[in-house]
């Protein structure tokens, strides 16, 4: 199986979505910061990590910011409402694009190539798992519905159950579903927009083109998925405005 040589668009797509993804990051910082009070105790320190990615990423220190989704990934998990959530999704989805950034750079053999592309697509796939897996649970479920369930949840734990802002952690916890949940289509199609990226480097353009109409079909203003099918098919690149890349127009819960 051949390697796709790397091109100077294809280094700039997966720029644009590396750095749209650090300040996308940056921003939840920012909005986490800001509501700590109500923010659940048992994962603050997640949501505080999220603001080393401001220093590991202005020097490009991409082992720090793996070795810092890792620790994320096991507060996430050891916090039984958290463990199957949506951001363990995120945190897979973001080891994948780290992978898939080294794995397009001009200086690796092809081998080397392939064991990051194979190590993208497995926290790709697993990504995905979480993702249709939380939407499974939450989907059917009205915010009242979204309340008992977390009321549930939270309250069978002593350390919330015990704590007099017990209310305002399950109140903002379903704020956070609802927003999530709004935004699940457009996390899933920058997941298979990803794929679809492994598989174009993989000289597999028939599966890529599946996975970049796939990404397209949940998020049409997916420009990574429409400039990755230019480059397919030979078209001019499109161009979003800045604002509109960093800040699409938002789902309604």
């Amino acid at each position: 199986m051949g390697i796709i040589p790397t091109n100077k668009g294809t280094r700039v797509i997966i720029l644009v979505m590396v750095v749209l993804a650090l300040v996308g990051l940056a921003i939840a910082w920012i909005y986490y910061s800001g509501i700590n009070r109500s923010t659940d105790p048992r994962v603050r320190d997640a949501r505080t990590m999220y603001g080393r990615f401001n220093v590991y990423a202005a020097t490009n220190e991409q082992d720090k910011i793996l070795s810092l989704l890792d620790s994320i990934y096991g507060v996430f998990k050891s916090v039984p409402h958290y463990k199957n959530s949506y951001e363990i999704g995120v945190v897979l989805n973001n080891r994948a694009t780290i992978y898939l950034t080294w794995a397009i750079s001009d200086t690796l053999v092809d081998e080397v190539k392939l064991q990051y592309l194979a190590m993208a697509e497995r926290e790709l796939h697993q990504g995905i798992e979480y993702y249709q897996g939380w939407i499974n649970t939450f989907e059917a479920l009205d915010e009242s519905g979204i309340h008992d369930m977390v009321y549930s949840d939270f309250m069978a734990d002593p350390v919330i159950a015990n704590d007099k802002r017990a209310g305002l952690y399950i109140g903002q916890r379903v704020k956070d579903i609802m927003t999530a949940r709004a935004e699940m289509p457009r996390r899933l199609s920058v997941s298979y927009t990803n794929m679809g990226i492994i598989r174009r480097h993989e000289n597999r353009p028939e599966e890529a083109v599946e996975y970049y109409v796939k990404a397209l079909e949940l998020w049409e203003d997916n420009l990574a998925a429409k400039n990755n099918l230019n480059i397919i098919f030979g078209r001019p690149l499109e161009k979003h405005g800045l604002l509109r890349r960093l800040f699409p127009p938002r789902r309604s819960p």
